[in-house]
């Protein structure tokens, strides 16, 4: 597949090598690792699928809600007071104006109903009444908490026109554990029971890893790791445990070295105008939405891709939160 000759401007890539990413998240990272031909499509072409998916809407919707109970506990709310702002968030951000109608889901367990149950009863098992958390938020020292945090770290490692490669992303929520114990927190939804297993699973992974290494410097702080908050959501009901994936300075030294090893990959891509096909992983990635592209042939892809995607540009740099 041949590149545009002009992309849309974005300003995490370079200049001087439009095709070369220098600030790079998770998500962009991870594209490459799976596949150079999913990165090429979804991240530097910018293709989105036509309707968003529906555990990406809760998703979204399920962390923004979060973060505004947890904003107002920071500020001095009270549970009850913070809990209603929350669930204000879910009610209209789900209500579809134009249509007169709320958010339509035709995913049985995810859906407008069960993100409320899920919003309300994950905040009174970790912070109502009967269930105080143990996690305490972190004050930046600007006095804001330390949540939805966005992030720059620039890494030593040299792109081709001379720029440092950066990292970046957003945090859900930094904060001590039993007081004295400092951990990223993120919080997850998921169909599976939860499991032993389930928090194994991020270990290794490439968000977690990024999200400790670029949070222990950028705040220069001695974070243990990421605590995971996952909730498992089905139509009748939602489940809550909390896992522990920690992570240590071998750790850290291994993954950024590996990172490293990545960055010059995509240069070599980049420099080629050239993004090949992993088709080893075209059935290992939860459904891939380019896999039907890329089996058609490569003449006919571009209209193809034209009629079943829009465009969108993304942009690791975009700031959410605080820095």
């Amino acid at each position: 597949m041949t590149l545009p000759q002009s992309l849309p401007f974005n300003s995490s890539f370079s200049t001087k090598l439009p095709m070369l990413q220098i600030a790079w998240d998770s998500t962009s990272l991870g594209a490459l690792k799976t596949c150079p031909r999913l990165y090429e499509l979804s991240i530097l072409r910018g293709f989105q699928p036509r309707s968003l998916s529906v555990h990406l809407v809760f998703g979204l919707h399920y962390h923004a809600a979060l973060e505004r109970f947890d904003h107002a506990r920071a500020e001095g709310a009270s549970y009850e007071t913070a809990l209603r702002a929350a669930v204000r968030y879910v009610l209209e951000a789900t209500w579809d104006s134009a249509k007169g109608r709320p958010w339509h889901s035709d995913d049985p367990n995810k859906n407008r109903l069960t993100l409320v149950r899920t919003v309300i009863w994950y905040l009174e098992q970790f912070n109502g009444p009967e269930g105080q958390d143990s996690l305490e938020t972190i004050l930046l020292d600007n006095g804001k908490p330390a949540v939805e945090l966005s992030f720059r770290l620039q890494t030593d490692y040299i792109a081709a026109d001379g720029q440092n490669f950066m990292l970046c992303g957003h945090l859900d929520r930094l904060a001590l554990y039993q007081g004295d114990h400092i951990y990223i927190v993120d919080r997850k939804t998921t169909k599976s029971t939860i499991s032993e297993s389930y928090f194994a699973h991020y270990s290794p992974d490439n968000q977690m890893s990024l999200y400790d290494f670029a949070g222990r410097i950028v705040y220069d702080q001695p974070i243990r790791g990421i605590i995971v908050d996952a909730a498992q959501v089905a139509v009748t009901f939602s489940r809550f445990q909390r896992g522990f994936v920690p992570r240590n300075d071998f750790q850290r030294d291994e993954w950024y070295k590996d990172l490293g090893v990545w960055l010059s990959i995509a240069t070599s891509y980049a420099s080629l105008g050239y993004w090949p096909q992993n088709d080893k992983a075209c059935g290992n990635y939860g459904g891939c939405a380019f896999r039907e592209i890329c089996s058609l042939s490569p003449n006919v892809r571009e209209d193809w891709l034209k009629s079943k995607f829009y465009h969108r540009t993304w942009d690791p740099l975009q700031i959410r939160g605080d820095i």
